[in-house]
């Protein structure tokens, strides 16, 4: 599995420039905005298809509200549902509350679809939890194409 180090490295690797972040743990958007004010706090939701066969990471404004009926539609899907803790873990590798797009650098993780909400695209910076739910690593929005080019997921940028 992979670590907060190596998302940092990942980074670094690209070329992209970073700010990081620590802070108490935080699980939700209330409490991430509370550590990080004045900051566009985003979502990353990991959802599955009915049959939990196909998984996504749905990363999107963090006050924005999902239409998870909507959202099947969009994927072409008859139905999505959240995935459960078990599935996150082994699929991700981390629990709940740090899902992010690092997660995507662990090998399980690689059958995963990312999909960005294009209204990330007019925020100034992106934060993302590395790995772990006690940092926030920001990175400018135009770096999340070459982020996404390097990653060995599928990827898409739609409306939500």
């Amino acid at each position: 599995m992979i670590t907060k180090q190596d998302s940092l490295d990942f980074l670094e690797k690209l070329g992209i420039e970073y700010e990081l972040a620590e802070h108490k743990a935080v699980y939700t958007v209330e409490e991430a905005m509370a550590e990080l004010p004045g900051r566009t706090e985003i979502k990353n939701l990991f959802i599955q298809d009915d049959k939990g066969k196909r998984q996504y990471l749905v990363i999107m404004p963090g006050m924005k509200r999902l239409d998870l009926k909507q959202l099947a539609v969009d994927l072409g899907e008859k139905k999505v549902r959240f995935c459960s803790e078990e599935k996150v873990v082994n699929m991700l590798g981390v629990k709940p509350g740090s899902v992010s797009i690092f997660c995507c650098l662990n090998e399980t993780s690689h059958h995963v679809k990312v999909i960005v909400d294009e209204d990330l695209l007019r925020e100034p910076d992106l934060g993302f939890h590395p790995i772990v739910n006690t940092a926030t690593v920001f990175v400018p929005t135009d770096a999340i194409h070459h982020i996404l080019e390097n990653l060995a997921q599928e990827s898409k940028i739609q409306p939500l």
